[in-house]
């Protein structure tokens, strides 16, 4: 009996220590931040995009994405080089935008929110353009779909401080869109409908975002 007592003892005193012990590594474990950023690319002076992190541990977190600007990234740099210096260039939307709204889970092999990164999520993608609008406000082309897709990106962050950092990343997005789309004829003539009708397809798109931001609670 005695050395049962004694067994037990020694026991509890054991899983007492080893208790404190995970205490105390969790305590001086990264805690578990919220971080902020915005796009920084002058190109897209009309574009916006904010996204935030919530970690869930020292190598995960979840991101939630909020965009909208006007036509595909690559056309907005590139419209400079298309347009030949002309004022009404024909690589862009005139009125009208396109809204993101984007949620993933990013794993960061390093550490959070810093080093390379890998992210796996879903994309909503509403497209509400007008394009290559005439000085009588007739339109060649109008779309009004939606676009739900999963979305893959790989990327890295450059820590700048304990507070601050870029983040980058590329990839793409498979889905499906639906919605309806116009295209027109003789914008000179009051813009006369040549084919007006449904969307439904495929969704394939190259995807990318950099952000400078702000991160709390680390």
């Amino acid at each position: 009996m005695r050395h049962l007592v004694v067994f037990l003892a020694a026991a509890a005193i054991a899983t007492g220590t080893a208790h404190a012990e995970r205490a105390r590594l969790d305590d001086a474990a990264p805690g578990r931040p919220f971080a902020l950023a915005v796009n920084v690319l002058p190109v897209a002076a009309d574009a916006f995009a904010v996204s935030a992190w919530v970690g869930r541990d020292a190598h995960t977190a979840i991101r939630a994405n909020v965009a909208r600007y006007r036509g595909p990234l690559w056309l907005r740099v590139l419209a400079p080089v298309f347009s030949d210096g002309e004022e009404d260039g024909d690589v862009a939307p005139d009125f009208g935008d396109t809204t993101d709204l984007g949620l993933g889970w990013v794993y960061y092999p390093r550490r959070l929110l810093d080093g390379a990164s890998v992210e796996a999520g879903v994309l909503c993608r509403f497209d509400r353009r007008r394009n290559h609008v005439d000085d009588q406000n007739a339109a060649a082309e109008e779309h009004h779909t939606n676009a739900y897709s999963g979305r893959f990106l790989v990327g890295w962050t450059w820590r700048l401080s304990d507070w601050w950092f870029v983040a980058t990343a590329v990839g793409g997005a498979l889905g499906y869109e639906h919605g309806r789309e116009a295209t027109f004829a003789g914008i000179d003539s009051h813009g006369d409908v040549s084919r007006s009708g449904p969307v439904s397809r495929v969704s394939v798109s190259l995807e990318s975002y950099v952000r400078l931001g702000m991160a709390f609670g680390q």
